[in-house]
């Protein structure tokens, strides 16, 4: 007990009994009341001892006192007890104490006082965690009891009969949580723990039934494999497990597709695919599966993205501020988690809906051996030409397919291998009829993709190894024609790349992180057609203008070489309350231009090299001063290398600068229930050596681009999030940012072509007896920032009007609003599970803007609107 609280609980004074004259006074002198001139004041307060005897319980002791003319207790009683033991260290304290004296009539006297001791439960402050949770059968949801849960080596407990297990004082930290049993094999998870914080797990694990007995249509049919949370390693994330991505309306039943209703991502043009964080351009976001980069997350179309549900366990959005393990991009990054290889048997699953039709297989070779394979076709263009319907005017249908194949090998449950090959296929063709057919439009697109990559993993107490070698292919192909003019660019890309990290928990608070993210690209490229075409970001045009007259070819080569170390620590302070990442990234940026300048005549043709080196700082903190509080700020040191497609020495400049930029980012995150959570990040970006065309009319040679550009965005997102509880999971998210450009130092600033001030997003899903379940996804954002035609003029030459701007992008779409339904059905059939599905995109058929188009005057617009309703039924048989 504080002296501070003992004192605003103890003294309350009434003087019960002054001292009388020391001489008698005389008989015929009146006589006179006494008065308190001055209250004694506790000068010297001593803590009662706690009795043992009475641990957890609060209690008052009244005391009476005597304090003499010292100020010294000389006596003192009790008149309201609270037992023997707290009445014994009441009066046993307060015999120590000492008072300043009391004065009557001014003169240092003894009085006797009433005195209250209050014993309280001291609370200490927390040094430990608690840890509880349930482990379930993955199927039937069934709970398991005998599972026996530890933590490291030292700590274990085996769950009871509902499943449910309890650390009471688990010390903080990051901590292996391993699950073992009859029939099962050792799997473990790291887990996260804080002094004072109780962290509550559902693992929901598969079993093999004994040898010889019967399987009912609930029994899991393969060893334990737990699915947990992945650890949070950025400031700024949102994760969203497969199962629960899956199940979100509007992506008809595709995982990947959930990260377009992630708090930070713009609404992407439709039928694009692309992703818009942070108001940063589509290229600047980093698509990273398993640590292997790839060149975009969907198809054409943005329909379905390039890998297997079957094969994804996790995504996770950072949209900037990430740790130094991660580069090469201005933007965000995407990093998908494929699954372990852990299960035993045969194991599959077919799907089919409007989009496409796809197959998976998983199986089990021996005790240690894995393969997994999956091939997916679409045959929408098929169904569409068959009914008749032009859909492709504006939004193009695509032709896409994808394969994955698996090869693993485990050597134990902390050390396993695997070999893995990743392949996706697009082809899409569209033309935009005019009233004019020297103005029609038509333009088609193919890119191949292909993955090879190897994954070693060992994992030990407080030690984690991973080595990830691969190799890629990417080509690509564009033809567009516009009014006449042809356009046409190629490449072909191949690389090659290491990722290699290693994880220490060198003491309880501290960690430390060290790796090496390498890659070498080499890219041959051809280009032939207008000099302004493909459009680049800060064009000042119009949807369907005719280009310019000039036109080029050029054929040029381009290696890329970035060899990046990286360090990281984290420690963890006030018991696990704060924790602070510190890192460092060092790449080089290296290039090589096989031209530095045009060819002339029968001239040897003459390279060049550049790098730009560069160390990148990273730095975050985290502060927990509740339990269900969390704060986060982040600091980061950004680049990425000039795009080989602007390094042409016609087309573009061969020694543009490497971009680079800075992100911060601060969040706030509250815990409202154990299941309901929301979180507030506000942040800043800003790039700088951005390639912008140059503002020249006839440009230097070799200078077409100029790294000159300026970038900025900065806002603020909000996400309100309930976990599973109750059969219902679902989010609501708002963002307001701005996204900035200039075009030069000089210039003045400009909305980006991207930028979407409002975003705001909901996705709800319920599951319902019986097998049934509904889903809601509902998005309302600004529209597309575009540069008004205030006029325009005929051109004799050309014969044909040009058009006539206002202020570059000071003009928008109109609001973008789209709801989309989903409901599906489960039927358990033996040890297999159909699901029958409706996925509908745009239920209430709002005719959204996608771009303004003109007539042959620019003189009347119109909109060319986005998808209609287009409902999607579909059907996914697992086993």
């Amino acid at each position: 007990m504080s002296l501070a609280r003992a004192l605003r609980s103890s003294l309350f004074v009434a003087v019960v009994l002054a001292a009388r004259p020391a001489r008698a006074q005389r008989a015929e002198q009146p006589a006179r009341t006494p008065t308190l001139t001055r209250a004694p004041t506790l000068l010297r307060f001593v803590e009662a001892t706690h009795p043992e005897s009475e641990r957890g319980r609060a209690a008052t002791v009244v005391l009476q006192l005597r304090v003499n003319e010292q100020g010294r207790v000389d006596e003192a009683r009790v008149t309201e007890s609270a037992g023997a033991a707290f009445d014994r260290a009441a009066l046993e304290a307060v015999r120590q104490f000492v008072f300043s004296p009391a004065e009557i009539d001014g003169r240092p006297s003894a009085v006797r006082l009433a005195y209250r001791y209050q014993f309280t439960i001291r609370v200490e402050a927390p040094t430990t965690a608690e840890f509880v949770g349930v482990v379930r059968s993955r199927n039937a949801r069934a709970p398991l009891a005998g599972v026996t849960v530890s933590i490291d080596p030292t700590e274990s407990t085996v769950t009871d009969g509902q499943g449910r297990f309890r650390f009471a004082r688990v010390a903080p930290g990051a901590r292996v949580v391993s699950l073992s049993g009859e029939r099962v094999v050792v799997q473990r998870v790291t887990e996260h723990f804080e002094a004072g914080q109780r962290v509550e797990a559902t693992y929901d694990v598969s079993v093999t039934p004994p040898r010889g007995a019967p399987r009912s249509e609930d029994e899991d049919d393969v060893e334990l494999v737990v699915t947990a949370p992945p650890v949070r390693r950025q400031a700024v994330t949102t994760d969203v497990s497969a199962e629960q991505a899956r199940r979100v309306p509007g992506t008809q039943g595709d995982v990947l597709r959930v990260v377009e209703s992630l708090p930070g991502v713009a609404r992407a043009t439709a039928g694009s695919g692309a992703l818009v964080v942070w108001g940063a351009a589509p290229e600047d976001t980093r698509v990273l599966v398993d640590g292997v980069p790839v060149p975009r997350l969907y198809h054409d179309g943005g329909f379905r993205s390039v890998l297997s549900g079957e094969l994804v366990s996790n995504v996770e959005l950072a949209p900037g501020a990430y740790g130094a393990a991660y580069g090469r991009a201005l933007g965000g990054l995407v990093r998908v988690e494929t699954r372990g290889l852990e299960e035993r048997g045969t194991h599959g699953a077919l799907s089919i809906d409007a989009f496409d039709a796809s197959a998976s297989m998983r199986a089990s070779i021996g005790e240690r051996a894995r393969v997994f394979a999956a091939v997916r076709r679409a045959h929408l263009w098929q169904i569409l030409g068959a009914a008749g319907i032009d859909a492709g005017g504006f939004v193009p249908i695509p032709r896409y397919g994808d394969a994955q194949l698996r090869v693993g090998w485990i050597f134990s449950p902390r050390e396993r291998v695997d070999f893995t090959v990743l392949l996706s296929t697009d082809f899409t063709e569209r033309s935009v009829s005019a009233a004019d057919p020297s103005r029609d439009r038509r333009e088609r697109r193919t890119l191949d993709v292909l993955r090879v990559y190897g994954r070693y993993t060992r994992r030990d107490d407080g030690f984690e190894v991973s080595i990830v070698p691969y190799f890629g292919a990417d080509a690509s192909a564009s033809r567009a024609q516009t009014s006449g003019v042809a356009t046409g660019v190629d490449n072909v890309t191949l690389r090659a790349g290491l990722r290699a990290s290693m994880r220490a928990r060198v003491r309880s608070w501290l960690s430390l992180e060290a790796g090496i993210d390498a890659e070498i690209s080499r890219s041959e490229l051809s280009r032939d057609g207008s000099v302004s075409l493909p459009a680049r970001e800060g064009d000042v045009r119009v949807f369907g203008q005719p280009p310019p007259d000039q036109s080029n070819a050029d054929r040029w080569s381009v290696w890329h070489a970035g060899l990046a170390p990286y360090a990281e620590a984290t420690v963890s302070l006030a018991s696990g309350a704060v924790e602070l990442v510190s890192g460092v990234r060092v790449d080089p940026y290296a290039r090589a231009v096989s031209r530095r300048a045009p060819p002339e005549g029968i001239s040897p043709s003459i390279g060049l090299f550049a790098q730009d080196f560069r160390a990148e700082p990273r730095f975050a903190a985290r502060f927990r001063p509740h339990r269900r509080v969390t704060l986060r700020a982040a600091f980061g040191a950004v680049g990425q290398p000039p795009a080989a497609d602007d390094l042409s020495s016609i087309f573009g400049t061969p020694s543009l600068l490497a971009p680079r930029g800075t992100q911060w980012a601060a969040s706030a995150a509250v815990s409202i229930t154990d299941t309901l959570s929301a979180e507030a990040t506000g942040f800043f970006t800003e790039s700088t050596q951005l390639a912008m065309r140059s503002a020249l009319t006839a440009p230097l040679r070799a200078e077409a681009l100029v790294s000159r550009g300026e970038g900025r965005a900065y806002g603020l997102q909000v996400l309100l999030r309930q976990a599973l509880f109750r059969n219902f999971f679902g989010w609501v998210t708002y963002s307001f940012s701005r996204s900035e450009r200039k075009n030069s130092p000089e210039s003045e600033w400009r909305l980006f072509d991207f930028d979407q001030t409002h975003v705001l997003g909901l996705v709800a899903s319920y599951t319902l007896p019986f097998g049934f379940e509904l889903g809601a996804r509902a998005r309302l954002s600004s529209g597309f920032v575009r540069t008004p035609v205030t006029g325009s003029y005929y051109d004799a030459r050309r014969d044909r009007y040009e058009p006539l701007f206002g202020p570059q992008n000071s003009d928008r779409l109109p609001l973008f609003f789209q709801l989309d339904l989903r409901a599906s059905k489960k039927f358990r059939i033996g040890v297999s599970e159909l699901e029958l599905s409706l996925d509908v995109q745009n239920v209430t058929a709002q005719r959204n803007a996608e771009e303004f188009v003109f007539d042959e005057s620019f003189a009347r617009r119109e909109v060319i609107a986005g998808l209609p309703i287009l409902p999607s039924l579909g059907a996914r048989w697992t086993f």
